[in-house]
């Protein structure tokens, strides 16, 4: 099962940079299963999500497919499509009076997709992976490695990963394209404890640098002048991350399900700390129907560049009381959200198969400060096709 996290889903940071975060996810995490299934397959999925107010919504269409021409030899890959459409907040906070902060509308689309290959022989499978998205003012390229090597009579997967991604972004006010690297470094280790239950432990470590803003947020400016400005953020130009995940599987007999609990802590230079839990229950009903309701809890304390102004007249004015670093964007804020749902897959023939599911996303501010109109609400629907040949 992939697990890799990266909080404010869909807003139009993530919106724009979904897939950049999933070339690294699919490279770095592996299946529990390190065999592909000996079938060939493909597989579509339709995604919709939608925040409550008119703000961001996502449409989502992706093809995937998996081809084993020899048996020690997989390909696999995914091609993405998305469309992104509505209002999301600036940074700014709500006029006088009022508890909505300002929104801008935006609409882009985005073409994407991955290519990789599972090479297995002896006790080790290697599995390099490409993978490419591009928007009007975004452009990505990540690469990544990692091999995965069994023990103890295939009971104890070690697992070593290494992941880079190169991004440009060039909105239209920009007159030359700004750059970003980030790299991931992943070692891990699943563990059969007994034939119903396996343990993962995942280390992260990860690193960023370049232009670390998102160019469309922005933030207050209070001189001392009756009216204020807003200007760009300014982010640290440098991130470091540790990312520490612990999962257990259990399959319960006696109901034909299992269930899977995992926490994650993550921890950043930014002065970020997260927590992450997340519960879901697997429930086979006879032979062609499962179902997977799903709970997740997420919580993180603020960045330490979080505000909601700054003093100064703008951003050169050589003002002593201003921090250094500084953004209003309320995905860095003490926040929480939680993540419900349930979805069902159905085997309709032995080789076609059908997914149905529906997710509600809350977020809610801590701080007792950021405007409760900023953090956003949304549902999200799936439906999903896949076929064995």
């Amino acid at each position: 099962m992939l697990f890799y996290h990266l909080e404010s889903k869909r807003p139009r940071l993530n919106a724009r940079r979904k897939l950049v975060s999933l070339s690294t996810a699919i490279t770095l995490c592996l299946s529990h299963s390190l065999r592909a299934r000996s079938e060939n397959q493909t597989g579509y999925r339709y995604e919709n999500y939608h925040e409550e107010g008119g703000r961001i919504s996502v449409e989502t269409h992706a093809l995937m497919f998996g081809l084993q021409p020899l048996e020690s030899l997989g390909l696999k890959g995914e091609v993405v499509y998305d469309s992104i459409s509505g209002a999301t907040p600036i940074g700014s906070p709500p006029p006088a009076g009022s508890d909505q902060v300002p929104l801008a509308k935006m609409t882009d689309t985005r073409r994407a997709g991955n290519l990789g290959l599972d090479w297995h022989w002896g006790r080790q499978t290697l599995s390099p992976q490409v993978a490419y998205s591009k928007e009007s003012d975004y452009e990505s390229i990540g690469l990544a490695l990692n091999e995965a090597i069994e023990f103890n009579q295939k009971n104890t997967i070690l697992r070593l990963g290494v992941a880079h991604d190169f991004d440009e972004v060039q909105p239209k006010f920009f007159t030359t394209p700004h750059h970003k690297d980030s790299t991931d470094f992943l070692l891990g280790v699943s563990q059969l404890l007994t034939p119903q239950t396996v343990l993962t432990a995942d280390f992260t470590y990860g690193t960023s640098s370049g232009d670390l803003n998102d160019p469309y947020k922005n933030i207050r400016f209070d001189g001392w002048l009756p009216f204020t400005f807003i200007f760009p953020e300014n982010r640290p130009r440098h991130r470091t991350k540790e990312i520490f995940l612990l999962s257990l599987t259990q399959f319960v007999k006696p109901a034909n399900g299992s269930a899977e609990v995992s926490y994650r802590f993550y921890h950043d230079t930014f002065g970020i700390n997260s927590h992450t839990a997340a519960l879901t229950w697997h429930q086979k009903l006879g032979k062609r129907l499962l179902l997977e309701p799903a709970f997740r809890f997420y919580e993180q304390s603020a960045a330490d560049f979080y505000h909601l102004s700054v003093p100064g007249l703008f951003p050169g004015d050589g003002d002593p009381t201003r921090p250094e670093f500084y953004s209003a964007d309320y995905r860095l804020s003490h926040l929480v959200s939680f993540t419900y749902g349930v979805q069902a897959t159905a085997l309709i023939t032995e080789s076609f198969s059908v997914n149905v599911g529906y997710q509600r996303y809350e977020m809610y501010g801590l701080d007792n400060q950021t405007a409760h109109s900023a953090y956003p609400k949304a549902n999200i629907f799936t439906i999903g096709l896949g076929l064995l040949f």
